[in-house]
């Protein structure tokens, strides 16, 4: 495990409620579900807003979301971050 999950780990009590700010590409019509079946595949039945509001960037390139999922553990969440940020749709997922 990386020094930063282990720092993490430190701080966040598990389970916890993380939202995870993804952002993605606006001509990829369905990377909000795409985002939603990968955190499912790691955390089933624990994301909190299945239709977060969208936040679309000033020119129109990009939407984010602010994705609450109930995360059970630092290896879950670090599977999160990979995973999701490894979606060719995914820009970035803070």
């Amino acid at each position: 495990m990386s020094d930063q999950y282990a720092k993490l780990e430190k701080l966040i009590e598990f389970p916890s409620i993380i939202g995870f700010r993804v952002i993605v590409d606006a001509s990829v019509a369905n990377a909000l579900l795409e985002v939603l079946n990968v955190v499912d595949t790691i955390e089933p039945d624990s994301i909190k807003d299945r239709n977060p509001e969208p936040r679309v960037s000033s020119k129109g390139n990009y939407v984010s979301y602010t994705v609450a999922v109930k995360v059970r553990n630092i290896d879950n969440l670090k599977a999160i971050y990979t995973k999701v940020g490894s979606l060719g749709c995914v820009k970035h997922i803070i």
